[in-house]
C-alpha cells in the first residue's frame, strides 16, 4: 500500500474510532489514549494528524457535517416536490440532524462547543449547505438567483436551524409538521426580499 493510502487509512480509523467513542462516552470524557486504542494506533500517530483533541472533535464534527448535508440533499432529491422548497429544505435539515446521534448529543450536551465550532467553521458549513441546495432546487434556479442568493438562502437555514436545535421553544417543534409552521412563521419572512420574490 503507497504511503498516502496508508496515511489515509490511519486517518480514517482514528475518525471512526473517535466518532465511537464521543458517542459511547460524550466529548469530555474521551481520551485520546480511548481513540487509538480502538484505532489500533499509537498516541503518535493520532498527534500527527491532530494537534489536540479539540482539532480531532473539529475534524470529526466536520466530516459528519459533510456526509450529513450529502444525505440531506439526496433525501429532498428522492422525495416528491415540496411546496416550498425553502420550508423544505430547512425541516429535512432539523429532522437529520436531530437522527444523527453524535452530532445531536453535542448540540443536547456541549452546547458551548457547538458554539465555538460554528464560529471557526462557519464558512465551512455555509459551502456545505450552499452545495446541497444547488442539488435539490429545480434545474437552472441557483443559476437564476444568484451565487450570492443561494449562499445567503444556506446562512439563513444555518442560522435559524441553530435556533432550533439550541434553544428551548414556547411551541412544540418536534414533528415534521410543526417544523414547517415554525419556518413558514419566521424563517421564510426572514428571507431576503429578492428570495422570496423568486417562486421555487
Amino acid at each position: 500500500m503507497p504511503a498516502t493510502d496508508s496515511a489515509n487509512a490511519a486517518t480514517r480509523a482514528i475518525l471512526d474510532a473517535a466518532l465511537v467513542e464521543f458517542e459511547r462516552h460524550g466529548f469530555r470524557r474521551v481520551a485520546l489514549d480511548d481513540v487509538a486504542r480502538r484505532a489500533g494506533v499509537s498516541r503518535t500517530t493520532i498527534y500527527r494528524r491532530f494537534a489536540n483533541k479539540d482539532d480531532l472533535v473539529a475534524a470529526v464534527i466536520e466530516r459528519e457535517n459533510a456526509v450529513l448535508f450529502t444525505d440531506i440533499a439526496a433525501e429532498l432529491t428522492r422525495a416528491a416536490k415540496p411546496a416550498n422548497y425553502y420550508v423544505e429544505a430547512f425541516t429535512q435539515s432539523i429532522l437529520m440532524f436531530r437522527r444523527h446521534r453524535v452530532l445531536n448529543q453535542m448540540m443536547t450536551e456541549e452546547p458551548a462547543m457547538v458554539l465555538d465550532l460554528a464560529r471557526r467553521h462557519y464558512g465551512a458549513a455555509i459551502e456545505r449547505m450552499a452545495d446541497a441546495l444547488r442539488v435539490i432546487f429545480p434545474a437552472g434556479f441557483a443559476d437564476r438567483i444568484g451565487a450570492a442568493a443561494v449562499d445567503d438562502l444556506a446562512a439563513t437555514i444555518l442560522r435559524y436551524a441553530a435556533v432550533v436545535l439550541l434553544l428551548p421553544s414556547a411551541e412544540p417543534l418536534d414533528t415534521p409538521d410543526e417544523l414547517r409552521a415554525f419556518a413558514e412563521r419566521h424563517f421564510v419572512p426572514s428571507l431576503p426580499t429578492a428570495l422570496r420574490a423568486v417562486p421555487v
